[in-house]
């Protein structure tokens, strides 16, 4: 399983957590709190922590996009990496080697700090992180 492994936490596995009407919610729900429990490190960018707060925000509205991200934030298992200008030219250069790809500069700097910090797991449901190789938690639907 993942136990004591570094996750990285990514946009589409904490929506779905929080977003009862989600197709994968209790997938996802049971894996986050799983995580929230375990020994595995957690990272994320402030990149994720912003696009997640803002779709949960858009669809869900503001108490539950605040309680799912200060779930995560006052969890105290969580490391914060911030984007910073160097990633997101890092990003944008990623996002040119993969024309054609719709991956968003949030998914390009998520990858390259899962390249940098040596992480190969992945909270989500976005196939763009199986796609570059990374093992993803939950499994999707696909392989249950």
């Amino acid at each position: 399983m993942i136990d004591g492994r570094r996750v990285f936490l990514d946009t589409s596995g904490l929506y779905a957590a929080a977003d009862p009407a989600a197709a994968d919610h209790q997938a996802a729900s049971r894996a986050l709190a799983h995580l929230l429990d375990s020994r595995s490190s957690l990272l994320s960018t402030d990149l994720v922590v912003a696009e997640t707060h803002g779709l949960t925000l858009g669809r869900i509205g503001p108490g539950p996009a605040l309680a799912l991200i200060d779930r995560v934030a006052r969890s105290g298992r969580l490391e914060l990496i911030e984007a910073g200008l160097d990633r997101i030219e890092r990003g944008i250069e990623f996002l040119r080697s993969r024309p054609g790809r719709r991956l968003s500069v949030t998914d390009a700097v998520s990858f390259h700090v899962m390249w940098e910090r040596s992480v190969s797991v992945a909270f989500t449901l976005d196939g763009d992180f199986l796609a570059e190789g990374f093992t993803v938690f939950p499994e999707p639907i696909a392989a249950r």
